[in-house]
């Protein structure tokens, strides 16, 4: 910036045009070079392999044009369905989705931000089964996963180098709910952070509650149970997933078995129900199961998937004022089993991962109404199950 100052000086003495001119071409290439940092991502995908030896796939999205370009996949790495990012998209964590033989692992990798390579680490299995989810916590010192089968929740250290240490701790939880297909014994499906990082929350489709556990960075076991934080759901409900807004005042829960959104409002470290919203129409007779729910940037709009014999994806409008969510329409995801969904950070696009028609579409997003639009783009790819992003760094 010192030099740019005199040299600034030095042409003001000699042209005031070209003093303008240098200007204009500082302030260019300032915006050029924004454009471009921000127009290119790498889009992580996670799948099931059942049908194929890949698992994690990568793809260079152009948020412009929602175009996707293949950049590397992994080998021989069993079921990594979801996946979650370091921080600084050093590295990326994995679970190895099993069965009720309680061989569920998590698998981490080393992640090249510039060509979108991933180099495999190691793995440390989660002692619980059919781990379906994970995070990490704020500081990166830990690894949370949900084990949906044996209904509990693994906590594995993140060693310097990246790696994934042993199990730390086991939270086994206990109790049932009303529906006797689904509901008979725990199901830990989701966890995930409140905002500020200070209590991990889970949401358990088997016992119909979010469990609240206040985290300890420097325990060797850093999970204590927050009964406090903790809430009830509707019984026969079954909620999956849940999402904070970004001030971190409210809960947005999502229950697969009646597909409804319920509104808490989160203050004081309690969480008070607000509203339940259903996916479908008043007259609907068909098979649904919700799966994934995420807010757009901009904090206005609320998307949730339905499955079973719906496919679609649903839009709510946010009411901040008024403490509501208002249903403003639903759109065929154009394939079969919406798993998870991804808002480009731009919030121009909507990416929708089919699990079993093998696919992936791309919609254009209305940043105005929320509604979508086919952007005549897709991805065939076998059975993915979680999409994030990070920036391309050049």
């Amino acid at each position: 910036m010192i030099y740019i100052a005199v040299t600034i000086n030095y042409i003001m003495k000699k042209n005031t045009f070209l003093v303008a001119l240098f200007i204009v071409l500082f302030i260019s290439s300032k915006v050029s070079f924004a454009q471009n940092a921000n127009r290119y991502y790498h889009l992580i995908i996670g799948t099931y392999t059942k049908t194929q030896d890949k698992g994690l796939f990568v793809y260079k999205f152009d948020s412009q044009t929602g175009d996707l370009t293949f950049e590397s996949a992994t080998h021989g790495i069993p079921n990594p369905s979801y996946l979650t990012i370091s921080n600084d998209a050093k590295n990326v964590y994995c679970v190895n989705e099993s069965g009720i033989d309680r061989k569920g692992a998590v698998s981490a990798f080393n992640f090249n931000s510039k060509n979108g390579t991933l180099s495999f680490i190691n793995s440390q299995p989660t002692k619980g089964s059919a781990p379906c989810h994970i995070t990490l916590s704020h500081d990166q010192k830990f690894i949370f996963t949900a084990n949906y089968t044996s209904g509990s929740i693994s906590v594995l250290p993140v060693n310097k180098n990246g790696s994934v240490g042993e199990l730390a701790q086991l939270i086994q939880h206990e109790g049932s709910s009303i529906n006797e297909n689904r509901q008979k014994e725990p199901h830990a499906h989701s966890v995930n952070f409140n905002p500020s990082g200070t209590t991990l929350f889970n949401a358990d489709l088997g016992t119909d509650k979010i469990y609240a556990y206040d985290y300890h960075a420097n325990e060797k076991q850093p999970l204590i149970a927050n009964e406090k934080s903790s809430a009830n759901i509707t019984p026969g409900f079954g909620p999956r997933h849940f999402v904070f807004n970004q001030k971190g005042d409210k809960m947005y829960v999502l229950s697969e078995l009646t597909a409804t959104v319920s509104l808490f409002n989160y203050i004081n470290g309690k969480l008070m129900h607000k509203q339940d919203i259903s996916l479908n129409d008043v007259d609907f007779k068909g098979i649904n199961g919700a799966a994934a729910i995420h807010i757009s940037n901009d904090g206005k709009f609320l998307y949730a998937t339905n499955r079973g014999n719906v496919n679609e994806i649903v839009c709510f409008r946010i009411n901040s004022e008024i403490d509501t969510l208002t249903k403003v329409g639903a759109t065929s995801t154009l394939g079969q089993m919406p798993r998870d969904f991804f808002i480009d950070p731009t919030d121009n696009f909507i990416l929708i991962g089919h699990q079993n028609s093998n696919d992936i579409f791309v919609f254009k997003r209305d940043q105005q109404t929320g509604l979508l639009i086919y952007a005549n783009k897709k991805l065939e790819i076998g059975s993915p199950v979680c999409l994030k992003m990070t920036p391309v760094i050049d």
